[in-house]
């Protein structure tokens, strides 16, 4: 049966600091670090989300992990179980699996594998990596070398159990025509797409740009192009990601999730969900439910 999910980024603003690298022009990794507070950890999560939002699936962000210690993951599995909730996916953002130097992309490669093993430890179903960093824009030379990674990186995935995934994530991977056509350079047996309703221009621009200042200005932006290009990624979409974020000046809502979801559920699409708020204002676990009302609406037969 479908599942219904809830992403722990939908409470990244309570579950501890976040930490993200990129690599520079050099290949050195820099890490950029959002202190969040510790309300809770990933360990409370499972459990808080069945009490809480009445899901029993989740998915964990490896940029909220704070170690990839054996034991800790044990720790981590215990509580899962524990709160009989299952983990859907394990999303991955570790360097620049388009990047141009084969050895740093071969770093990247082997240090994402590694979190495939957690994933499966962890006992998912997904694991999701991007097409290039986040937002970035892959040159036409970058994407053989890209391609060849995914294809390998399939190969680790599926000897573990677990599906691959690409998701539209800003800069040229919210470009459906993109997306689709990495999709097929790959394999369409070998690599699935999380559509993200909420990842896509020029929302996803904007996204990110409040994540550094909730105040920016969103007035003049014509949004209706999230529709089309949802339209155009969902009949070939293996898992959604029902996003939300803070609504606009105007008081509308970004995106309208009803009117999205419809859009997801007439192209047939009939797999698992999972929600993630990405909101800097209101408490996040009554907004996490909202969505969650949302998607129950559209998508009643989800468990």
């Amino acid at each position: 049966m479908p599942t219904l999910a809830v992403s722990s980024f939908s409470l990244h603003s309570v579950l501890g600091p976040i930490s993200i690298e990129r690599r520079d022009e050099s290949g050195t990794l820099q890490p950029l670090s959002f202190p969040f507070p510790h309300e809770h950890s990933i360990d409370e999560f499972p459990a808080l989300v069945r009490q809480r939002l009445g899901v029993s699936a989740i998915e964990l962000c490896q940029i909220q992990f704070d170690s990839q210690d054996p034991a800790r993951i044990e720790t981590l599995r215990a509580a899962l179980d524990a709160a009989d909730v299952r983990l859907l996916t394990l999303p991955i953002d570790l360097g620049d699996l388009g990047g141009m130097q084969p050895h740093w992309r071969a770093d990247d490669e082997a240090r994402t594998i590694n979190w495939f093993r957690i994933a499966a430890k962890l006992g998912a179903s997904f694991v999701r990596v991007n097409a290039g960093p986040p937002g970035s824009t892959l040159p036409s030379e970058a994407r053989p070398g890209l391609v060849e990674t995914l294809r390998r990186l399939s190969d680790a995935a599926g000897e573990l159990g677990l599906s691959l995934l690409v998701e539209n994530h800003g800069g040229s991977s919210s470009d459906p025509e993109f997306l689709l056509q990495l999709r097929q350079d790959v394999g369409i047996d070998r690599l699935g797409l999380l559509l993200d309703l909420g990842n896509l221009d020029p929302l996803v621009s904007l996204s990110h740009a409040r994540f550094a200042d909730p105040d920016i200005d969103d007035a003049g932006i014509d949004f209706e192009p999230i529709y089309q290009s949802i339209a155009a990624i969902a009949p070939h979409a293996s898992l959604i990601h029902a996003k939300a974020v803070d609504p606009a000046r105007d008081g509308s809502p970004l995106p309208d999730l009803p009117r999205a979801l419809s859009i997801v559920a007439a192209a047939g699409y009939n797999g698992d969900v999972s929600i993630e708020w990405e909101g800097r204002r209101g408490d996040p676990w009554e907004m996490t439910a909202k969505v969650v009302d949302q998607v129950r609406a559209v998508f009643p037969a989800l468990t």
